[in-house]
């Protein structure tokens, strides 16, 4: 009994570190998440020059799984976060995670990198005063509007 409590208290833990990290990243000028994102597209853009690199020098194209890469930076890291997702997630979900470090690293990276983008776009957008700008589908549908235009210059 006193195991469940604790495993428990472990996840409200874990989600409250990760409710303030985001909450904190949200209302703060340094833009940490704009920071990460473009560090982690910049790492799977490494990675896949790396590939690249070892596609022209070998012949062969050899995807490196997100796995091993987490696996040469660090293996105990890797252990820990494999040992939560079978403790702690219910076995669909650990086996999508395992399913999802299977995928390319530069994909994972990129992906990863793209979320932290889009979610300091969006922490911007709801820090500036007033009304927010038109969607882009509206924004091409004015431009596409006005170069059909004729100029002066044409009539």
């Amino acid at each position: 009994m006193l195991e469940i409590l604790q495993q428990g208290l472990e996840v409200v833990l874990f989600s409250a570190v990760l409710i303030t990290f985001f909450g904190l990243v949200a209302r703060s000028n340094i833009r940490a998440a704009r920071i990460i994102g473009w560090f982690s597209v910049a790492w799977g853009l490494a990675v896949a020059i790396v590939e690249g690199y070892h596609w022209y020098d070998k012949g062969d194209w050899i995807l490196t799984p997100t796995k091993q890469l987490w696996h040469q930076i660090s293996r105990t890291s890797l252990n820990a976060v494999e040992s939560m997702f079978e403790r702690y997630l219910p076995t669909p979900l650990a086996a999508g995670a395992d399913w999802l470090l299977s995928w390319p690293a530069w994909l994972v990276l990129g992906l990863v990198g793209l979320f932290f983008l889009i979610y300091d776009h969006v922490q911007l957008q709801r820090m500036h005063k007033g009304a927010p700008p038109p969607p882009l589908w509206k924004r091409l549908y004015v431009w596409l509007r006005e170069a059909a235009k004729p100029t002066e210059e044409q009539a």
